[in-house]
């Protein structure tokens, strides 16, 4: 990073970029005096900050400056008043953000073009995706009036239709371990700072441009998400059944004995298990971390099956909503390249959305049908799952990364180090 603006000594030049300093710090700072830290989600995309602030290779005082100044914000913040210790790391994490998002826009109104171009396409897609996870929980809470009853009866039977409660088995192992559960629960609150990491490093070194095409990922996942959470309402197991979850669960055998009816369930608690959009957006992730250091890919798969123990085992969702999320995840992968060559983009968005919604339609209307027997769902899963992979692999197929890698990133860092001098 270069801070040239400094140097200079006549003061029409620097009073613009003062005048704008003093506004960016005004407005982080008032940021980070208002944010909630008693819920986790807003403090670990902010945290994802700092991800973007070392994507730019900062100098070893810039690193100095970023630690001071973080330093700083813990005499700004409201730590949590919930003692909860995921709530203590996210806010740990998120001084260490707002640190890092007053230096790149710092950085931004200092530099020469080069310089500030660079910083402005590293800082905007982190402050888009901050931006997006706080619109999110608001407009999460919209789903509720929509629907006010839920269909969480028709995922049970289904779920229960392959034999026995998958969310339920998933539960007993995760709460005989405390490593697991803690593990499991880290994974599922901090999607936001995955977010970051993935969007971060998709962002070629010296960029000069933004890189949005993992933020329309995630947007498109979210919007689309968030419709679909109408058709079929579900809030999940540890809600719909409560005390029952996940020591106690209805037989196979009773399952079609069941009245199938709406649940009416607290309007407080979010009408989002179909489709999981946690899994969704981490199987998008992994997806799009084609190219990126083998490390990341390793502690991404990782995190992908943590999901799945998080997301069933904490019982959020049911075991259907994790399989719908897969060619759902196809569609958006597919819908994200509109504007990318690929004759595999229309069979993968057709594939994915008619799959979606023939999943949705049967568990609506057929599960008397999928109760004769296990044999019955347990292929729709499998056939699902391998579509939605073989598919997805041939969409890969012809699409370039957009990372720069190997011997051409060390040649990218050495054009934007050169263009710092």
């Amino acid at each position: 990073m270069a801070w040239e603006k400094l140097t200079l000594s006549r003061p029409n030049s620097v009073f613009v970029p003062s005048a704008f300093s003093a506004a960016w710090i005004a407005l982080v700072i008032a940021g980070a005096f208002l944010t909630n830290f008693d819920e986790p989600y807003l403090p670990f995309a902010i945290a994802g900050g700092f991800v973007f602030f070392l994507r730019c290779s900062p100098s070893r005082w810039e690193i100095y400056s970023w630690l001071l100044t973080s330093a700083l914000f813990v005499k700004i913040i409201h730590l949590p008043q919930v003692p909860f210790w995921v709530l203590r790391i996210a806010s740990a994490f998120a001084v260490l953000g707002f640190g890092a998002l007053l230096l790149l826009g710092l950085r931004a109104l200092w530099s020469e073009q080069a310089d500030r171009e660079n910083a402005v396409a590293v800082l905007l897609p982190c402050l888009i995706l901050i931006l997006f996870i706080f619109v999110s929980a608001r407009v999460l809470s919209l789903a509720t009036g929509l629907s006010p009853q839920t269909d969480d009866a028709w995922l049970y039977v289904f779920d229960g239709s392959l034999g026995f409660q998958p969310s339920f088995w998933m539960g007993r192992i995760m709460y005989s371990s405390l490593a697991l559960s803690r593990s499991a629960m880290l994974t599922y609150l901090s999607l936001p700072f995955a977010m970051a990491l993935v969007c971060a490093w998709r962002v070629p070194l010296g960029a000069r441009r933004i890189s949005g095409h993992m933020l329309i990922v995630l947007l498109v996942a979210g919007c689309s998400g968030w419709i679909l959470y109408n058709v079929v309402p579900g809030t999940g197991p540890i809600y719909a059944f409560g005390q029952s979850f996940p020591s106690n669960s209805v037989a196979y055998q009773d399952l079609s004995t069941l009245s199938l009816q709406k649940m009416s369930i607290a309007p407080s608690i979010p009408r989002n298990a179909m489709p999981s959009l946690h899994m969704a957006w981490v199987i998008l992730l992994w997806w799009n971390s084609r190219g990126l250091p083998r490390a990341l890919r390793a502690g991404l798969l990782l995190y992908v099956a943590l999901t799945v123990v998080a997301t069933m085992g904490g019982g959020q969702h049911y075991l259907v909503d994790l399989i719908v999320s897969l060619p759902f995840a196809l569609a958006v992968q597919a819908a994200a390249f509109y504007s990318t060559p690929n004759k595999w983009r229309i069979p993968a968005m057709i594939s994915g959305v008619g799959c979606t919604a023939a999943w949705l339609a049967l568990i609506r209307f057929g599960l008397p049908w999928v109760l004769k027997s296990p044999a019955l769902p347990w292929t729709l899963i499998l056939g699902t799952a391998s579509m939605t992979f073989w598919m997805e692999s041939k969409l890969c197929g012809q699409k370039s990364t957009g990372v720069a890698t190997g011997k051409e990133s060390i040649v990218v860092s050495r054009m934007a180090a050169a263009s710092s001098k």
